[in-house]
């Protein structure tokens, strides 16, 4: 495994003013393995590298005919209708140009692929909350090497397979609890798995190396997470000298997310998260990006984002 590819064990690394320590974690059949003793689970070769890796909600990926049954008698608000309702949302966000059948309403990562279409080729990129593992793939056109983190283990098993070249089937949403079964085919998306891995981690403590990634992306997390902050530092901490910082958000906060002092900003949080980068960032380009998520087939949210892109001198 590379350089940018190795995970690292958040149960013992230690950091002082002065250094970080970290141990890698080593790879045993279905287990990754720290010399402190922790050791963390592979499940459908992905890893759970967190603190406590219990933490993630683990289902067996049924059939979607099988998840629309379960879920059909609610309530809304139960564990695994969410969860179903939440891999139909962002696996049409992330691969609705590869679902049959077609949905005009979907792919909702349309504009931020094609933004990073144009970037430079680099050797090694990070995302945070890759989720589907659309923009892992559009990464790895211009990266040598790519890595994907995202808390759900839901959606990671299946970004794995999307990324492996293997057809998609899941439950999408048409009305209310009602669904219907669509397919994706990633087609010429597939990443070779030498090039890229998915982890399942926490973007607030990430279990990877510091300062080695040359592009360092999390799109619309930023008020998905509970310290925004934190998340801002993480980005910062990840990125190499020269390297650069790619973040989009609506800046939707919600207070069952985080606490109210939490909150980046007033009336202008992009301003904030400017400054919060600080003067070792110099901002390349900023824009206002439509993001819009399909709910079901007669709604959608539509977002208005900010994106940010800034180099690290």
């Amino acid at each position: 495994m590379s350089l940018a590819l190795t995970l690292v064990c958040p149960g013992c690394r230690t950091r002082t003013a002065e250094r970080l320590d970290v141990r890698t974690l080593e790879r045993r059949g279905d287990e990754l393995v720290c010399e402190c003793g922790l050791r963390y689970p592979v499940v459908d070769e992905v890893p759970i590298v967190l603190p406590d890796p219990t933490t993630p909600f683990v289902e067996d990926e049924m059939a979607p005919v099988a998840q629309a049954l379960l879920v059909a008698d609610g309530p809304d608000d139960a564990a695994y209708p969410r969860l179903v309702e939440h891999l139909s949302t962002y696996l049409d966000a992330h691969w609705g140009d590869r679902a049959s059948p077609a949905d005009p309403t979907a792919f909702a990562m349309a504009a931020f692929a094609e933004r990073l279409a144009g970037l430079p080729h680099v050797a090694a990129a990070v995302e945070l909350g890759c989720s589907g593992g659309r923009i892992v793939a559009e990464l790895a056109q211009r990266a040598d090497r790519v890595l994907g983190l995202e808390l759900s283990l839901g959606s990671l098993r299946r970004a794995r397979r999307l990324l492996d070249g293997e057809s998609v089937a899941f439950a999408r949403r048409m009305i209310g609890r009602h669904y219907a079964t669509a397919t994706i085919a990633p087609g010429d998306r597939a990443v070779d798995r030498d090039r890229r891995q998915l982890v399942c981690g926490d973007a607030l403590d990430p279990p990877l190396i510091p300062e080695i990634y040359d592009r360092v992306v999390a799109l619309n997390l930023l008020d998905s997470v509970a310290r925004p902050r934190q998340l801002l530092r993480v980005l910062d901490g990840l990125c190499k000298p020269g390297g650069e910082v790619i973040l989009s958000s609506p800046f939707a906060w919600a207070s069952h997310v985080m606490q109210e002092h939490e909150r980046i900003g007033g009336l202008d949080p992009a301003a904030d998260v400017r400054a919060l980068l600080g003067p070792r960032f110099t901002v390349v380009e900023e824009a206002e990006v439509s993001w819009a998520l399909r709910r079901d087939a007669r709604s959608a949210v539509s977002y208005r984002t900010y994106w940010l892109r800034a180099r690290k001198r």
